[in-house]
């Protein structure tokens, strides 16, 4: 009786009124989620373009991560490589003229192969980077203004793209030695899964990078002397030793060890190359060789040299000779500090055959045609292991390579002629350089992927940068996905509510209207 009372036809269409207000109001809530869902949020993934501007070419990588709770973060336990797409045309120095036109003939077509991955709704929360490594570095010391300008061209270009550019200063530049090293060292420990999983600091995977211009070599070493850093990742402390060789990539060392030839060679134009393959001739000029700026101080060319000279070096494949004058690049002759490596560098020796190291980028591309010659295959994941393997039988491996005629081999790539000293460098840097031994094998691995994600300093960089980035650049987060479910179900459930008030005022109300 006193609800009745309480339901008067008045109260009746009161009631009414506000269900169906209500009513209007959750549909309207759920048409304005559906158009936020379809418009902004899907997919609820937040992305980044890292470009890698090296000295041989440029790698335009895509990533990806969940975007809920991120606030335009990398989360670096998710995050996931999208895309690769390689910059026709040789490195970002090739452009001559940096204009903004230039460069963005150089780009577009990776560019836009990568960027059209990512979808509508995310564009313009996509952060975009460029890291410039030892070939912008060698380029800075050889010629600023051009660097400036080309960063500059490239700033601009990448300002028109419609991806988040807010930072450009920041977002376009050249990495030191050091960054890029522990990159490559993060990187590496998030794709073996030994940071967030596992946290145990000397259980992480130690990194040797080849580049064309610059070598880095990074592992934890908490006792390290000199270039020692301390990373706090997931609440536990990192002391890692890296050190960035510059002058020391695969190409660089080369035209380093053929000047060297020909200072050697008493004004000679034909001269004997034992590391270049047996029978292979390769002309060069004066230019080719010493223009680079590591060719300098011990390195630099005799005053007596005719600078018009072309120079025809014969490969002999001679690698026992071979071997002599790729470790006389690595002079350990010298050593100030308690050890080193060469070339005065400290570096904890020895290295505990524990430590367990991987080998990426051009100790990739290298090994892979020198493999079928030591009868080892790549895992299933296309990476190589060498628990099995010592370094009599590599050098041996070597050797057969390097002897091998030029006429004998059938349709050889461009790089063959260089796999006799690119195979050498390396193997005699890990052995001599770094003072490795056959037991440190036992935990050494070659690798160019895993998960379909390729190694190298690229995805290390963009979650320090994305990261690290002041917060006044980063995208504004619109909602969460659980803040989504939320209000999602608080709309259905209101609009059901009073959906089912209505009717019933509307049923009682009609009732009373008979009486």
């Amino acid at each position: 009786k006193y609800i009745n009372e309480m339901l008067r036809p008045e109260h009746l269409k009161i009631i009414f009124i506000l269900s169906i207000l209500i009513c209007i109001l959750s549909i309207g809530g759920l048409i304005t989620l559906i158009v936020i869902w379809v418009t902004k949020l899907t997919p609820f993934r937040d992305y980044a373009v890292v470009v890698d501007a090296g000295s041989t070419h440029s790698k335009i990588f895509l990533y990806t991560w969940p975007a809920d709770k991120s606030d335009g973060l990398g989360i670096t336990s998710r995050v996931t490589q999208v895309k690769a797409c390689s910059v026709p045309g040789g490195p970002i120095t090739s452009i001559k003229d940096p204009t903004e036109i230039n460069t963005q003939q150089y780009f577009e077509s990776a560019m836009s192969d990568c960027i059209n991955e990512i979808p509508l709704t995310r564009k313009s929360r996509a952060f975009i980077f460029l890291g410039g490594t030892a070939g912008l570095r060698l380029f800075e010391i050889k010629d600023s203004n051009y660097t400036n300008n080309l960063l500059s061209s490239t700033r601009s270009y990448f300002s028109s793209l419609g991806v988040r550019f807010k930072a450009p200063e920041n977002q376009v530049r050249i990495i030191s030695g050091s960054e890029e090293g522990l990159s490559g060292w993060v990187s590496t420990n998030i794709l073996m899964g030994q940071l967030l999983k596992n946290n145990k600091p000397l259980e992480t995977y130690g990194v040797s990078d080849m580049g064309g211009a610059s070598t880095q070599f990074s592992f934890i070493a908490p006792d390290a002397m000199h270039d020692r850093f301390s990373m706090n990742l997931f609440n536990t402390a990192y002391d890692i030793y890296s050190h960035s060789y510059l002058c020391y990539g695969t190409e660089q060392l080369r035209l380093i060890y053929l000047g060297q030839l020909v200072n050697n060679a008493n004004e000679s134009l034909i001269i004997n190359e034992p590391c270049l393959q047996n029978g292979f001739v390769q002309n060069l000029t004066y230019d080719d060789i010493f223009s680079t700026p590591c060719a300098r101080n011990q390195y630099a060319p005799l005053p007596s040299i005719n600078k018009s000279s072309i120079f025809s070096f014969i490969g002999s494949g001679d690698s026992s000779l071979c071997s002599d004058l790729v470790r006389e690049r690595l002079n350990q002759s010298i050593c100030t500090l308690t050890t080193c490596s060469f070339d005065n560098v400290y570096q904890p020796v020895p290295i505990s055959p524990s430590t367990k190291f991987i080998a990426i980028s051009a100790w990739y591309t290298t090994f892979n045609n020198l493999a079928p010659n030591i009868s080892l295959s790549p895992n299933k994941d296309g990476n190589y292991d060498f628990n099995s393997v010592n370094f009599n039988q590599i050098q041996t491996a070597i050797a057969a390579i390097c002897r091998q005629p030029w006429s004998d081999l059938l349709q050889p790539d461009k790089y063959r002629p260089f796999l006799c000293f690119n195979s050498m460098y390396h193997w005699t840097l890990l052995q001599h350089g770094y003072s490795m031994r056959d037991e440190n094998l036992k935990n050494f691995h070659i690798v160019k992927s895993i998960n379909s994600n390729e190694i190298g300093w690229t995805l290390g960089y963009m979650i320090n940068q994305t990261n690290s980035i002041d917060p006044e650049f980063r995208p504004k987060r619109l909602i969460t996905k659980d803040e989504f479910g939320g209000l999602l179900f608080l709309c259905s459930f209101l609009l059901i509510v009073s959906a089912i008030i209505t009717i019933i005022a509307m049923m009682r109300y009609r009732r009373h209207r008979d009486y």
